[in-house]
């Protein structure tokens, strides 16, 4: 087959688990062909990863460059473009913010139609012509934002006012995820995106475009996600419920749309079917990790440590983990804290903050930054307990690394982390998320017996040997997409797939 791989700041210009996933969907399936479509943030983003022969392109698509001037257009076809755009965007933002009487509520959210979203954004698509990064540019939807704000949803609050330029700053951010739709790449025969959001919509654009199937594949709840990064940012209320409000419908609409919805874990498929999913197209599989690359670790270190490994992001939640190992100090006074991982560029600030803390608690003698590893296992081997303190999870590689390592992991009870490990401690800690008295006291339990920390490492390589080997996971997936390519074939080999003939119908 002929797949594209569609992704958001990843692969192949930075490193994590979702990088990570992507490279074994490419290694592990050589016989096709590959076009890696990546979203970035600037015009200069590095390609970092060694891509196999079987990519035969790479694309980077810089969302957020500065807009620059096309092709010259006459007057009036401009005039008429224009028109026909503000018309889609007031149709669309109307989709997003319904009237009232049209309005469903439960648990204070906004149900969507997709069928409505999907013919509004279909429109608006048509009259960008594959040009909506540069009319956007100049032709902002704020306009739009405000009509459907004022004009069409009496149901929200009118003390919640939204403003000329909170409008301004909310079409921005939800324009530019429009934009994405203007991605451009080869013929394919399959479109795989590795989340929801703005990578979906390269997928959704082109099934639209083109009929090719389009899959989802979600490392984390991209929604859910996007919520927690616009509760830190300085947007009015009122910009921030509209921005949170189109994510919300554009996630809606992908996961109505997509012809299967393959998530990470159990986790995710529940939010999708929260969001309207058909739950007979999801089908989760866990991430894997390749056993020959994960021997059992040797000796522990000769001092306690607690490991972390992982980009330093706030999702992460590093300022919980410090604070969680100024409590094991107390007890403990000897532990140390290695924190291995890239800094991405944009977080410079957020480690500035967490080094703020650690001075502040006063363990900054216990405390390392050791940077970027070759791959996870310097960091496991480095720690008598590898923490993961995060918010928001999918099915956490360095979870499971450390497991077929024979490590112990203390994690928060967030996304899929659960399936992981479980909830009864045979397998290793789990306590809820932002509770630095809770994660210490978890760590302190397994420092703190050797027996324990060795039964339970030694249980938990076992379990994740079973139940996480990346050769299940290729296979799986090599599978799902003869299933979603079935009605389409003649495109993969020029002739049916005979084998795959019932399951298509």
């Amino acid at each position: 087959m002929r797949i594209a791989l569609i992704n958001e700041g990843t692969y192949p210009v930075n490193t994590g688990g979702v990088s990570t996933w992507c490279d074994q969907l490419v290694s592990g399936m050589p016989d096709h062909t590959w076009e890696v479509v990546t979203l970035t943030g600037g015009s200069r983003t590095p390609i970092t990863w060694a891509v196999p022969r079987q990519v035969r392109a790479t694309t980077l698509y810089p969302v957020w460059a500065p807009v620059r001037a096309g092709l010259p257009e006459s007057q009036l076809l401009t005039r008429r473009r224009r028109a026909r755009l503000r018309a889609a965007l007031r149709a669309l933002w109307a989709a997003i913010l319904p009237p009232a009487e049209t309005i469903t509520v439960a648990d204070g959210t906004v149900r969507h139609d997709p069928a409505l979203l999907g013919a509004a954004l279909r429109e608006v698509l048509a009259a960008g012509g594959g040009d909506l990064f540069r009319l956007l540019g100049s032709e902002s939807s704020a306009e739009a934002l405000l009509d459907a704000w004022w004009g069409h949803s009496p149901a929200l609050d009118r003390s919640a006012r939204l403003s000329v330029g909170d409008a301004v700053e909310a079409a921005t951010l939800v324009d530019r995820t429009l934009c994405a739709t203007d991605v451009r790449f080869g013929d394919v025969d399959l479109v795989h995106a590795s989340s929801n959001g703005s990578s979906s919509l390269v997928g959704l654009a082109r099934k639209w475009r083109d009929g090719v199937p389009f899959i989802l594949t979600e490392h984390g709840v991209y929604l859910r996600e996007r919520y927690l990064a616009l509760a830190g940012t300085q947007l009015s209320w009122s910009a921030r419920y509209a921005v949170c409000t189109a994510l919300r419908a554009l996630c809606v609409l992908v996961y109505a749309e997509a012809d299967l919805l393959l998530p990470v874990s159990d986790f995710n498929a529940r939010w999708a079917v929260r969001l309207g999913a058909d739950a007979s197209r999801i089908h989760t599989v866990r991430n894997g990790v390749d056993v020959s690359t994960m021997p059992p670790v040797g000796a522990e270190p000769a001092v306690p440590t607690i490991s972390f490994v992982g980009r330093i992001d706030p999702l992460k939640d590093l300022d919980t983990l410090v604070r969680a190992y100024a409590l094991v100090r107390q007890h403990l006074p000897t532990t140390r804290l290695r924190i291995f991982g890239p800094c991405p560029p944009g977080n410079a600030a957020y480690k500035r903050s967490i080094e703020q803390t650690i001075d502040h608690l006063g363990v900054a003698d216990g405390v390392t930054w050791e940077g970027p590893t070759a791959g996870p296992r310097p960091a496991v081997e480095a720690g008598s307990v590898i923490a993961l303190s995060s918010i928001s999870e999918g099915l956490p590689f360095t979870t499971i690394e450390a497991m077929m390592c024979g490590r112990v992991t203390v994690n928060t009870d967030v996304g899929g982390v659960s399936e992981a490990v479980g909830h009864d401690g045979r397998l290793g800690g789990l306590v809820p998320p932002k509770d630095p008295a809770a994660f210490a006291d978890e760590c302190l339990r397994y420092l703190l017996d050797d027996e324990l920390r060795e039964q339970t490492g030694r249980r938990a390589r076992e379990h994740a040997i079973g139940s996480f080997a990346l050769d299940d996971c290729i296979s799986a997936f090599r599978g799902w997409y003869e299933i979603a390519v079935g009605p389409h074939a003649h495109h993969v080999t020029g002739g049916a797939l005979p084998y795959l003939a019932g399951v298509a119908s």
